[in-house]
């Protein structure tokens, strides 16, 4: 059984750890074993101590942002928690500047993908500093993006502090809110307080889309990435509305095991033709004529192979993208066995 992960993520001082102890107050009146990974960018841990109290176990992740720096170490303490603790479920709370993207990245590791499943990521909006944040005339532009991507790629939205902040900046943030994620649920909060069994019954909104899709109603999907023309990409740049609609946007992950061997030349052209709303993609693969396994990344149309010395991992590759068309990338990587 795999165990349940719960994102949560927001920038600094949004009140994520307030609801991450809201949580825990919550679940240990519940059954079922619970975890705690917690992210701080410097060497000291001040929020992990107070939740020492809760009887959980925490996992403290130091000194590093586990989307970049410190990603492998996550990824190698979640293999660890999981084999040592069985968990039920997995609570991470990331750092205030942490890339929903490359978060989920960490958590896709071929050797977690079947042992996890991300149960959604709840992102914490600071509604009194929202608006500031989010603009590029008074915040850095890698700021702003990953502010940005923290919403887009929410499957459900707290908007806190609502109570310092006035009514009329509280619809702005709203609008904007909407403009960039229409389909999250909003909640609006004071001190992170919401109603915890609707937030532990978060669903990841790709699902819900394909669901929909099924049942034969229209969800609007992301299907357009980079094609904004100039326009309207200055426009989005500073804030403006845009002529296109908004589109909704998850990230979307998919895994494909290896039947056999392939051959090293045509998986390498297949992993740098991938279109540009694949993000990442990785795995471990055995070529042609070869003994040991290969470990692959591709990132932004960079591609890494080096040679993995055990046969531990199995073959499997992950996929993290946005509106993939999954039967078409599975056919491209099927012709690497010819």
């Amino acid at each position: 059984m795999s165990s349940q992960v719960f994102l949560l993520t927001g920038y600094l001082g949004s009140g994520k750890t307030t609801l991450l102890q809201k949580l825990l107050t919550h679940l240990r009146t519940q059954e079922g074993k619970v975890v705690v990974v917690m992210n701080e960018m410097g060497e000291e841990d001040i929020d992990g101590e107070m939740l020492q109290g809760f009887g959980f176990p925490v996992k403290k992740l130091l000194d590093g942002c586990i989307c970049c720096t410190i990603q492998g170490e996550m990824t190698e303490s979640l293999k660890e928690v999981i084999s040592s603790l069985h968990p039920d479920k997995i609570l991470i709370e990331t750092t205030g500047v942490a890339d929903p993207i490359d978060v989920v990245d960490g958590l896709t590791h071929p050797e977690l993908y079947e042992k996890i499943e991300l149960r959604g990521i709840i992102t914490v909006v600071d509604a009194s500093r929202f608006l500031e944040l989010n603009s590029r005339f008074q915040s850095t532009g890698p700021l702003v993006k990953t502010i940005r991507n923290q919403v887009k790629y929410a499957d459900m939205l707290l908007v806190n502090k609502v109570d310092t902040t006035p009514a009329e900046t509280l619809e702005k943030v709203k609008r904007k809110l909407s403009e960039l994620n229409p389909a999250a649920p909003v909640h609006l909060t004071v001190q992170s307080d919401v109603d915890l069994h609707t937030l532990l019954s978060v669903s990841r909104l790709h699902d819900i889309a394909a669901a929909a899709r099924e049942a034969g109603r229209s969800v609007p999907v992301q299907k357009t990435i980079g094609r904004m023309s100039a326009m309207d990409r200055l426009k989005q740049s500073i804030g403006l509305r845009t002529s296109q609609p908004s589109l909704y946007n998850s990230i979307e992950t998919f895994s494909y095991p290896f039947a056999g061997p392939v051959d090293a030349e045509k998986f390498e052209d297949f992993l740098y033709s991938l279109p540009k709303n694949v993000y990442r993609a990785k795995g471990y693969v055995l070529f042609h004529g070869k003994d040991e396994l290969i470990s692959f990344q591709h990132t932004d149309n960079q591609v890494h192979l080096f040679p993995f010395e055990n046969h531990g991992p199995k073959m499997v590759a992950v996929f993290i993208g946005e509106g993939m068309d999954r039967d078409k990338i599975i056919a491209d990587l099927e012709t690497c066995y010819r």
